[in-house]
Parts: C-alpha cells; structure tokens; sequence
C-alpha cells in the first residue's frame, strides 16, 4: 500500500492497489483505488477513495464484500504481504538432517548420563 502524495491540498491524487482475501471460502483479489487527501473548511484532513472509473467508493479498509461468496469476513492487506503470505503456504517446511540427542541436567548444573 502506498500512502497518498496530496498533502498540501493540491489536485495530487495517488493510486493504492490492494490485496483481499475472503476469511470463509479462501478467494483472493487485488483492486486499484485512486486516493486523494481532502480537507474541510475547519481544516479536518480526510481521505477520499474513488475506484479505477473516478466513482467514489467506502474506504477498501472498512467492511468488505467477497465477491465470490458475498462473506462480510473479508481481510485487507498490501499486496506484497499478500504474496509473501501465499509463497509461504506453498513452500514446503526446511528440515535439517542433524539431529542431536538431548541432555538432561540436574538442579546442579552436572548432566546426568544414562551411563
């Protein structure tokens, strides 16, 4: 996620892709949203998101819709978190091949040996 660049008021507008995941049936998807910074006339600073068209849209951060199943249990992160999560599910565990017997230790400190 990239934070906007209009913050002194100018017409900048900035473009935020995000990634989805839906909690239930596992579907996932990225959307663009173009962002701007507005304020109002007391100075109250806010951001407006509007979608790829130019039509204004609810913040990708507040409740989300699967569009797949219509779930509520929608989870929204950047889309490098996103990848890095799903190379994670994929790669399998790295095991070491040496393996060493425990010790175990007595209140002392000496080991105690099986001897």
């Amino acid at each position: 996620m990239t934070g906007p660049r209009d913050t002194d008021g100018t017409d900048g507008t900035a473009s935020e892709t995000y990634a989805f995941t839906c909690g239930d049936c596992g579907t996932t998807w990225k959307k663009t949203f173009q962002v701007r910074l507005i304020r109002d006339a007391d100075g109250v600073e806010a951001l407006a998101y509007a979608d790829e068209d130019g039509a204004p849209v609810r913040s990708p951060l507040a409740t989300g819709v699967c569009p797949y199943c219509g779930s509520h249990a929608v989870h929204v992160m950047s889309p490098e978190l996103a990848a890095r999560a799903k190379a994670a599910e994929h790669t399998p565990p790295t095991r070491h091949g040496l393996h060493l017997p425990h010790r175990r230790h007595r209140a002392g400190g000496t080991e105690q040996g099986g001897s």
